[in-house]
């Protein structure tokens, strides 16, 4: 039986900010350079994408200000965006993340591995070595559990392992 560690501390901090712009609470430029720092964020960084393009996208957010970059980072503000708008709606798939229960699992795999679930730029669950990042912006919490692109969560993770 392998040892599955779920690590959402990425998602947590994404959440505190959230909940602090849309109450319109001003989150400091250090906590976003610590956030921008955060070992979770840097699997998601690549020449397209790294901590400076989210800092701008979070200072952006905070400041309520419009953003311009290139492709992947307009997405990633427009995905952020979306978030703030649906906040309530998003909620219930936070809850299914918080209470997932991944023991079946971990009988069924030989491998430890580290679920980190994170807003991303992949649109899917990406391998790094023992880790397996999962793009937050994907999820969705249906009536038959969480999926990613319309597959059940745990199969897609089943596959990757």
């Amino acid at each position: 039986m392998a040892n599955i560690k779920t690590n959402l501390n990425g998602l947590e901090v994404m959440l505190f900010f959230w909940n602090s712009v849309m109450s319109k609470e001003k989150v400091n430029e250090g906590f976003l350079n610590d956030l921008c720092s955060m070992r979770e964020f840097s699997y998601i960084y690549n020449e397209d994408f790294n901590n400076e393009s989210l800092r701008r996208i979070l200072s952006a957010l905070n400041n309520k200000e419009p953003f311009s970059g290139n492709k992947t980072e307009r997405k990633y503000y427009s995905n952020n965006l979306m978030i703030l708008e649906y906040i309530d709606e998003v909620q219930p798939t936070i809850d299914a993340i918080k209470k997932l229960n991944l023991d079946k699992l971990a009988e069924e795999t030989k491998d430890d591995v580290e679920i980190i679930i994170i807003p991303g730029i992949s649109g899917s669950v990406e391998k790094h070595e023992d880790i397996l990042l999962v793009d937050f912006f994907k999820l969705k919490n249906t009536e038959n559990g969480l999926t990613i692109s319309g597959e059940s969560f745990e199969d897609v993770l089943k596959k990757q392992i």
